[in-house]
């Protein structure tokens, strides 16, 4: 019997804990740093950081000066929301881009978000103060986002 007692109050704490960080990442985030390890861009400083391998897949200088633009722009007015039914939406410029459903794995600190199309994107995270990093792993490199939390 204290073995059954001893198993439903874990199961509980763990539901609890799930829920209550679910609750913690519930909002609207805007997309502050990209860092792909070749390309590092923070939208709040308008700082950038690109390694020699990246430059050197671009002919010319306008040609990279294209690709930082375009980042800039994407990454500009790009905001994830974590909504409270399990929805996600990540929008660009208020302007629809992805939808789907997410799930938050909080005992292996994982967020699993399922868009429409279904792709399976599957990130770490971490929330540090107004910070929800999120980790994943893009055609065999780590690449890091930072989002703070959007005020009302």
């Amino acid at each position: 019997m204290k073995s059954i007692l001893t198993l439903l109050f874990l199961i509980s704490l763990t539901i609890s804990c799930g829920q209550n960080e679910q609750e913690k990442i519930i909002g609207k985030w805007k997309i502050v740093s990209v860092n792909s390890g070749d390309f590092y861009l923070n939208t709040k400083t308008d700082s950038i950081s690109i390694s020699k391998e990246f430059k050197k897949a671009f002919n010319d200088s306008l040609a990279l000066d294209n690709v930082i633009n375009v980042a800039k722009m994407t990454y500009k007015n790009n905001v994830m929301d974590f909504n409270d039914s399990g929805v996600f939406n990540q929008m660009i410029d208020n302007e629809l881009k992805m939808y789907g459903t997410y799930e938050i794995k909080p005992s292996i600190e994982k967020i699993n978000v399922l868009l429409k199309d279904e792709v399976n994107w599957e990130m770490d995270y971490e929330l540090v103060e107004n910070q929800l990093k999120l980790t994943t792993t893009l055609y065999g490199k780590k690449s890091e986002l930072v989002l703070e939390r959007v005020k009302k």
